[in-house]
């Protein structure tokens, strides 16, 4: 009996307890909410156990209940679903909403500017970052790129008999990190001590992440700590944190020898041709307003960021191409005109005259949206169709879901067509209706580096192989790992084209 009382009074104890969080969150009563919603625990019920493919097209559902606001909620906690470019617009230009929510933590990627939660610091950051990424350096870039684009298509050969089945993405992939490995860290080898075990356990990380963040019931640490999926994960980046540490320290001990020599500081800047380089310079001038650990950060964020947009989105491409053979034709034939001989140079200027070629692959990017699901926490209240969101909520935004409204993407937003992107229809559609590298201030600062490599890789791909494939678009199945990744490998035939 004496229990029984107990019970009942800890039962109206937690249920004071949960009406009284519930009362601060009665602005979203304004808000629809997307069904099916559970009593109490809300949506955490469809939530909990999903693999990340399930969690992935389970969030997908969800956002086309919504037109331009709606929420899910995790027991009392709500979160705001935005889904509407015009809201888009409001919400990721604001100077006072670049905060992100604490999901962002499961990355353990501190200050790292795709990860740093505090919009202020990220300002200051990204200040300091923004010259890392400047002409200069992204045209020293492309040479290297070429070379490595090179060294993928020879390793490709052997395998282009037209029927063996080849999962480019593997050969993209290793492209990529070579081209990161080399531009991050300048590190030129072919193949750094560590290298694949380095990748494979960042791949792990990323799988553990992307799970986390669309389980609700892995939120708190001290449930993830006692889980299988946390062991896994701090093994891997006890590996990948060795490697990077590795490398930061062989790299500034490299400098400090050359700045002995190189007494004049812009002669010696005018020598550094890499990432690593230039935010230890920068770590120098500002009297160490970066860290070891700021920099590690940031080498992960900038490795993983120009891999996985850059190999996904070739791969996809790629597997785009040898889908639609007419559209590859086309590809092809633009890029024998701009390159009409080995004398052409590769450069910003010939380049930008692949101009379908880049039609294409925005169309990609609007199918595949290499980061699918991103979210901000209010820092101050905001007002958004009139509703007052207080400070700290949450806003989701799905860029898989709004590039496939039909308001703005047709009848058939699945049918994969590049002409979408001609300049007369990107001048007629929202300018925030399409966002594969995010928008506003805290987009994506690599988004130029990206695109260089990705057209690089198409470039030497199409010119030597005739890319084929027995799949069709309707046999694609996507999840989330971070990043928005096929379920099955991205299988095409390839064959040597006559020259």
């Amino acid at each position: 009996m004496f229990f029984l009382l107990l019970l009942s009074i800890l039962g109206i104890l937690l249920a004071y307890q949960y009406f009284k969080i519930l009362s601060g969150y009665r602005f979203a009563d304004q808000i629809p909410t997307v069904r099916p919603v559970y009593p109490i625990l809300g949506h955490l019920v469809a939530f909990s156990g999903k693999s990340s493919e399930q969690a992935f097209w389970l969030t997908v559902r969800y956002f086309q209940q919504v037109d331009r606001l709606g929420k899910i909620v995790l027991g009392p906690k709500p979160f705001v679903l935005v889904n509407q470019p015009d809201l888009l617009q409001q919400v990721l230009t604001r100077s006072d909403l670049h905060d992100k929510p604490f999901f962002y933590d499961f990355l353990t990627l501190g200050g790292g500017l795709i990860t740093e939660r505090s919009g202020e610091k990220w300002h200051h950051v990204r200040k300091l970052l923004n010259p890392t990424f400047n002409t200069r350096m992204l045209t020293n870039f492309l040479p290297i790129m070429d070379y490595r684009a090179s060294r993928m298509v020879a390793k490709l050969g052997p395998l282009a008999d037209g029927q063996t089945e080849v999962d480019i993405m593997k050969f993209i992939g290793e492209c990529t990190l070579e081209m990161v490995f080399s531009t991050t860290m300048g590190r030129n080898a072919h193949e750094l001590p560590g290298q694949r075990e380095y990748i494979r356990n960042l791949e792990v990380i990323q799988n553990c992440v992307g799970e986390r963040i669309l389980n609700a019931n892995q939120y708190l640490g001290v449930f993830y700590r006692m889980s299988i999926a946390y062991k896994i994960e701090q093994i891997s980046r006890d590996i990948c944190n060795k490697f990077t540490d590795k490398i930061i320290s062989e790299r500034r001990k490299e400098l400090e020898e050359e700045s002995e020599i190189a007494t004049d500081e812009d002669e010696f800047k005018a020598k550094s041709l890499n990432f690593l380089d230039e935010v230890l310079m920068i770590q120098k001038r500002e009297n160490l307003a970066f860290t070891d650990q700021d920099i590690s950060d940031q080498l992960y964020t900038m490795m993983t960021a120009a891999h996985d947009t850059s190999a996904l989105t070739v791969a996809n491409t790629c597997l785009f191409l040898a889908m639609n053979p007419e559209i590859q034709s086309k590809v092809l034939a633009e890029m024998n005109d701009v390159f009409h001989s080995p004398s052409v140079e590769i450069n910003c200027d010939t380049l930008k005259q692949l101009e379908y070629t880049e039609m294409v692959i925005k169309e990609v990017l609007r199918l595949c949206p290499v980061a699918p699901l991103v979210a901000r926490e209010t820092s101050e209240e905001i007002i958004l169709d009139g509703i007052r969101i207080p400070k700290g909520q949450i806003l989701a935004i799905n860029f898989y879901t709004l590039h496939r409204r039909k308001d703005f993407w047709g009848a058939d937003p699945e049918r994969f067509d590049p002409e979408r992107f001609r300049p007369e229809e990107c001048e007629k559609r929202h300018p925030y209706a399409y966002l594969p590298f995010s928008g506003g201030l805290r987009n994506c600062i690599g988004s130029r580096y990206a695109a260089n490599s990705m057209r690089i890789m198409l470039l030497r791909i199409l010119q030597q192989f005739e890319l084929r494939t027995d799949l069709k678009q309707s046999d694609l199945r996507f999840k989330f790992e971070v990043t928005l990744k096929l379920t099955g490998p991205h299988r095409v035939c390839l064959m040597e084209r006559n020259k």
